[in-house]
């Protein structure tokens, strides 16, 4: 009976994103020998032009089709632009995190910004949610969030506090962030370069958000905070508190930063704001603010520091992959030598981190191969018309709510930001277009349902091990936080309205 129990629950286990995407590929290739062959006239820029769509002969996709996929999605062809930059992108932030959390510098910080805000728990509780909103926000903090709840529980539970706030702390705070994805390479960065715009588009407006969100979710803990100190009763792990207690509260480590260290956190923290800086687009802006134009074009062209420096200088504002990723590097190799670390050392490093994330790198060339089969089958511009008939006829403001909810039907079932970019936003940028709305707006459409369902689905990481950390059952979870996930939803659909409304770009 035991056996069979267990083998019960294995059929019931989620496929791994790899298998779904695969699955996907299959179906595409099938559909090319179902759905009609069509086309768009293009513009000078390649873009889809609405209301041109013909038919034109199908070309059915096969076998050899769906193997070959995956490989012209990471080199790319005459039609698709190839994934590599996007997947090296997101293997040199694995090096640079992995040089981050080898000096400790950026844990250590955390845990003394939690000691220091102790006594006042409501400024502690919105301090530690913001900072587990900007990693959410600049790194796309997921599966590690386990970490960082190991090290504020011992401080929430001195307080009189319950292990839910915690979670809430580590859970809402994080992707609450990573709804915002203000930088995230993981999320903003493949998502935006899959719809072939700068991860800088709608950066601004993501700023607004970040800020809102946060305040949103800051308040709802603090709320929830608040009621348990007053009736510590009320809490649903009221009957672990001693348990809690003798588990946790002797985890805590009075650790401060080395000289060094605080040198590489300093370096993590300019890390991001040079990446901030350099993907606004500050011209389109304001067409005067040019002074990273000025600048560029100045060592461009100045004789000796054009020959040190380089005469193909990119002024911020204008950064893409190939920018950020040599920013990575380069900060990597110098948060290794204020260490003191050996060059091997930091090389040893820097292929470690790129090596736990080539799975994730990995997926996107994979993912890409959707647009390959659908654009080879000459399936795209078909879908696309029966998108553009249906969803497309609906005012912006209904289009971006209809699809916001579309969106997190399917992040409920590929959670992966990844994963879910690379099999969707091909289809869904150009929709966007023809529905009257940015493509940057679509982006944040799917920022937006990753933060929702990764908050409470059970197929979020970051639920299921942080509440198996801290002893608290799913369906508790589930109870806590039904309503400020329907708060969420509700102020997602808000800003969405704004953004149609101010036009974001």
């Amino acid at each position: 009976m035991e056996m069979e129990k267990k083998k019960k629950k294995r059929k019931l286990k989620t496929p791994n994103t790899y298998v779904i995407i695969f699955m996907v590929l299959v179906m595409v290739a099938l559909l090319t020998w179902i759905i009609p062959g069509g086309a768009y006239r293009t513009n000078q820029a390649g873009n889809a032009i609405a209301n041109t769509y013909h038919t034109v002969k199908a070309n059915h996709q096969g076998l050899w089709d769906i193997i070959e996929a995956p490989i012209i999605g990471m080199v790319g062809n005459a039609k698709v632009t190839g994934a590599i930059t996007i997947s090296l992108n997101v293997l040199m932030f694995g090096s640079f995190l992995e040089m981050m959390d080898k000096t400790g510098a950026v844990n250590i910080a955390l845990r003394g910004v939690a000691e220091k805000y102790q006594k006042n728990q409501y400024v502690l509780i919105a301090v530690l949610t913001v900072i587990m909103g900007i990693f959410g926000t600049v790194q796309g903090s997921y599966e590690e969030g386990f970490v960082y709840l190991l090290m504020f529980l011992p401080i929430i539970l001195s307080l009189g506090l319950d292990t839910i706030v915690a979670l809430m702390i580590v859970i809402l705070g994080t992707q609450a962030g990573c709804a915002a994805s203000i930088v995230n390479p993981f999320s903003t960065g493949i998502a935006s370069g899959i719809a072939g715009i700068s991860p800088g588009a709608g950066l601004v407006f993501r700023v607004g958000m970040f800020v809102v969100l946060l305040a949103l979710v800051s308040t709802i803990i603090c709320l929830y905070a608040k009621k348990i100190q007053a009736h510590p009763e009320k809490s649903p792990q009221f009957a672990r508190r001693q348990a809690d207690l003798k588990e946790f509260a002797g985890t805590g480590q009075e650790v401060s930063l080395t000289k060094q260290q605080r040198k590489v956190f300093h370096v993590f923290i300019w890390t991001f704001v040079i990446m901030i800086v350099s993907l606004v687009p500050w011209t389109s802006l304001n067409a005067h603010w040019t002074l990273f134009d000025d600048l560029a074009h100045f060592i461009n062209h100045a004789p000796i520091i054009s020959s040190v420096i380089g005469s193909d200088v990119v002024p911020f504002g204008n950064w893409y992959f190939n920018e950020i990723n040599g920013l990575l590097l380069v900060m990597t190799f110098i948060a290794g030598k204020i260490m003191h670390y050996s060059t091997d050392d930091i090389i040893n490093t820097i292929i470690k981190g790129a090596a736990g994330l080539v799975s994730t790198a990995f997926i996107i060339p994979l993912a890409r191969g959707i647009q390959v089969l659908m654009t080879n089958g000459n399936i795209t511009a078909t879908v696309l018309h029966a998108c553009e008939t249906t969803l497309g006829s609906l005012s912006p403001i209904v289009f971006v709510i209809v699809c916001l909810v579309v969106y997190i039907l399917l992040a409920s079932f590929i959670p992966s930001s990844t994963g879910l970019a690379a099999a969707t936003m091909s289809i869904m940028a150009p929709l966007a277009t023809f529905a009257g709305v940015s493509k940057a707006v679509m982006v944040i459409i799917y920022n937006l349902s990753l933060g929702i369902v990764k908050t409470i689905m059970p197929t979020s990481i970051i639920v299921m091990t942080c509440i198996q950390a801290a002893h608290v059952n799913y369906g508790t979870w589930i109870k806590v936080t039904w309503k400020p996930v329907c708060a969420y939803f509700v102020v997602s659909c808000l800003i969405l309205i704004a953004a149609v409304l101010v036009k974001v770009q």
